[in-house]
């Protein structure tokens, strides 16, 4: 595994809400770059929001079968069975990032974002932080306990 210790995550804004609210524990994806447990996730909710919006921690890498992946999550995803199964049509691979230490703070807009790096796009799954950047984005952070 690739040593990564920050990432940014584009994550549809009701199921962001959903993993801050704490409805939504594991983050399922079809594919996913390396990540190593411990790996703290910048939460980008993507539009109509475009902002980050709060962080997790991987707990956990979970890896097999869509049906696997369901019997072991299926109260964690905050998705029914239809749209699952739906996401994970025609692939016999499924993976679950277990998250924890979820924080919620106020948004940090793209326009913020671009400042931070220049030509910020929103990535279409998972992008690597240098340590300047995660040290940009935590000055900015105000958070809500």
């Amino acid at each position: 595994m690739v040593n990564i210790q920050d990432a940014l995550i584009s994550i549809r804004p009701n199921f962001a809400e959903a993993i801050l609210a704490g409805k939504k524990t594991v983050e399922i994806r079809r594919r996913i770059p390396a990540l190593q447990v411990g790996t703290r996730l910048w939460i980008y909710a993507t539009r109509p929001l475009g902002a980050i919006i709060g962080t997790a921690i991987v707990a956990k890498i979970i890896e097999g079968t869509p049906t696997e992946l369901w019997k072991t999550c299926m109260d964690q995803i905050a998705l029914g069975q239809c749209e699952y199964d739906e996401y994970f049509a025609g692939t016999d691979r499924a993976l679950g990032i277990v998250l924890s230490e979820i924080t919620r703070w106020d948004p940090i807009s793209i326009e913020q974002l671009r400042k931070i790096r220049e030509g910020f796009h929103p990535p279409r799954v998972l992008v690597r932080l240098t340590r300047q950047e995660t040290l940009s984005l935590s000055k900015l952070v105000i958070t809500h306990d």
